[in-house]
């Protein structure tokens, strides 16, 4: 009875414009590559999810937005196959609007049921988690082949696409599977009985190719003798070269690179490369959700690419930066624990054949040894600055500390003379009265930037800072931000430019902590932009973050100049060169503004960008996910 009402119901859902559309779509432009993830997947998660739908009794309604949630939930790959659930989610959203009839608290439904089908690193391995009742139906459709005959013909589909050693694939399919539980009744009660079956069917695959491979012995006494080198020397990049190079000539490479994720957690650095003819790449940064590596590091899986050109996620850009063709690939994650993803190596253009197993094998145990010579690096490198830096703000302490009480002695005097002079009913002239009260209005504002200085000593200076997260709207911190320039930007004839579309929406974060980043940029845009200029306060909404910029077009600074401005305290001038509550054009603050700055977006996980050139001017931007 159910079987027949399911087929029923599909062909009524395949009627509907969304789901027709969106099928159509799969089917013309899903990369041919994608084994597992086509059109016929799609097909039948459509399948399997309004199964268990009918199966619990669920509402006509909710069954149709399922069904496009699951027509949707895979489209976001004929776009990218590393950011693929937010552009689906995208999609779905456009879809939805488009088509009309649909409410906002249903799309977004549809939206949060995409998002959940990402698998998420947790203390016992990945899952998906939902965030809503209907999503277990979505997550219990999109891994139903767990518990059905097809199981190990699916996953050998999904093998061939991701270009995964067997082996490997076989034990993180255990894993995934012996971690996993169906979320809803119906899939419990069709399914369970026939996973337990697969489960114990995949661990006697597993454990029957235990150490049935072994390692060359010149392989295996290069990595004993591997951890001697990296520990050689604190010039941990020089030593990795070095090591990196042994790699390449043991697996006759034509390449070998070292990527680092930087501390944004948004970008990649070509950190360390070998034998590539053009080393131009060296330090060039690319985005963490484009190619191969890419995915490797969100993944954390090593893979065999046997021809990169044909592999949907490979980024060719950097082929025709660097003057080089990439033909094969092997690549592997950076990680020393659970959530700590530091990068990833890769070893391109085997010359004598093809990458095989023990090839990626080696390349694993390589990457184990060198991450953790990095990260040890990394954390010699983070204590060694932060001694400096306590150390250089305790010696400073005492200069800065008489620098702000003579900051703070004018406008105190100002405001007490003239609330004096206001009090005393002696100021019968109009005149006078309008300067005794500008008087005291300057006062105010000096004394408002100074208290604003004491905000980002403590800022710029504290090791952790709590961070309240809530719903942001862009425009909100925007606003809080500009409060207050109001004085200083009519006298000195500047004006601001504000681009916040309203499509921008929101980001997850601490408003008052953002409102303060973005007003230290500001203050700063408005020390360096000549009298009667301007500057641009610009945020857009692209690949689902949020990006928000100061542009303005003052007197810039060199390359050079610009590694030293987070320095703070540290490079702080002589005090007779200090107006700390000044904001006259090209006037030297404290220095605290900028430091404060990344203290609050390293509290949010993100961090400040600046673009800049002498005479021409700067941008400050940091980038925050949208909501």
């Amino acid at each position: 009875m159910i079987e027949d009402d399911l087929k029923h119901r599909i062909e009524g859902l395949k009627r509907i414009s969304i789901v027709q559309s969106t099928l159509e779509l799969l089917r013309a432009q899903l990369p041919k590559q994608l084994f597992y993830h086509g059109p016929s997947h799609t097909e039948d998660v459509l399948q399997e999810a309004v199964r268990f739908a009918l199966i619990d009794k669920l509402p006509d309604r909710q069954i149709e937005l399922l069904a496009i949630a699951a027509v949707c939930h895979d489209e976001g790959f004929v776009q990218s196959p590393v950011m693929n659930e937010p552009i689906g989610a995208a999609r779905a959203r456009e879809r939805m609007t488009k088509a009309g009839g649909y409410s906002e608290e249903e799309i977004a439904l549809v939206e949060r049921m995409i998002l959940d089908t990402a698998l998420v690193d947790t203390g016992n391995g990945p899952r998906q988690i939902p965030s809503t009742d209907l999503s277990r139906y979505l997550l219990d459709a999109d891994l139903s082949n767990f518990g059905r005959d097809d199981f190990f013909d699916k996953g050998e589909l999904q093998r061939k696409e991701l270009g995964v050693d067997q082996e490997i694939f076989r034990k993180n399919s255990f894993a995934l599977l012996n971690n996993h539980r169906w979320l809803t009744k119906a899939a419990m009660t069709l399914r369970q009985k026939k996973k337990e079956h697969n489960i114990a069917l995949l661990k006697s695959m597993v454990e029957g190719k235990k150490d049935s491979h072994a390692l060359s012995f010149d392989r295996l006494g290069f990595l004993a003798k591997l951890p001697t080198l990296l520990n050689s020397s604190l010039d941990t990049q020089r030593v990795v070269k070095i090591a990196l190079g042994e790699l390449k000539a043991r697996l006759n490479a034509k390449a070998a690179t070292i990527f680092l994720l930087d501390e944004d957690g948004l970008t990649l650095s070509f950190w360390a490369l070998q034998g590539a003819e053009n080393q131009r790449l060296e330090g060039k940064k690319i985005p963490v959700n484009v190619g191969i590596v890419g995915w490797v590091i969100q993944n954390q899986e090593a893979i065999i690419i046997p021809d990169a050109a044909s592999d949907p996620r490979f980024f060719s850009q950097i082929d025709k930066e660097g003057g080089f063709i990439t033909r094969s690939m092997m690549c592997a994650p950076l990680s020393v624990r659970e959530h700590s993803k530091l990068g990833a190596v890769q070893v391109l253009n085997k010359e004598d054949g093809e990458f095989t197993s023990d090839d990626l094998r080696f390349v694993i145990q390589f990457s184990h040894q060198v991450a953790l010579a990095i990260e040890n690096a990394q954390l010699y490198e983070a204590v060694t600055l932060r001694s400096q830096q306590l150390e250089m703000v305790d010696s400073r302490k005492s200069e800065l500390m008489s620098l702000l009480a003579a900051e703070f002695r004018d406008p105190v005097t100002m405001i007490g003379d003239s609330a004096e002079l206001l009090g005393s009913g002696a100021l019968n002239d109009g005149l006078m009265v309008q300067r005794t009260c500008s008087m005291l209005s300057t006062g105010v504002r000096r004394l408002s930037k100074l208290i604003a200085d004491f905000r980002n000593l403590s800022l710029a200076t504290s090791l952790t800072l709590p961070v309240h997260k809530e719903l942001c709207l862009v425009s909100s911190i925007i606003r809080n931000a500009m409060g207050g320039f109001q004085t200083v930007l009519m006298q000195r004839g500047i004006s601001i430019v504000v681009e916040c579309p309203e499509a921008v929406g929101a980001v997850e974060g601490d408003l008052n902590l953002l409102s303060i980043a973005l007003s230290n940029l500001i203050a700063n845009a408005i020390r360096f932009t000549p009298d009667n200029g301007n500057f641009v306060v610009k945020a857009s909404r692209v690949d689902g973050f949020v990006s928000i910029e100061v542009i303005d077009h003052g007197v810039g600074m060199t390359t050079q100049a610009a590694t030293k401005i987070f320095d703070g305290i540290q490079e702080l001038p002589p005090i007779t060169e200090i107006a700390a509550s000044s904001f006259d054009f090209n006037s030297r603050g404290l220095g605290l503004g900028l430091p404060a700055v990344r203290t609050i977006l390293r509290s949010h996980e993100t961090s400040l960008e600046v673009r800049t050139r002498p005479d021409t001017g700067s941008t400050f931007s940091f980038s925050l996910p949208a909501a």
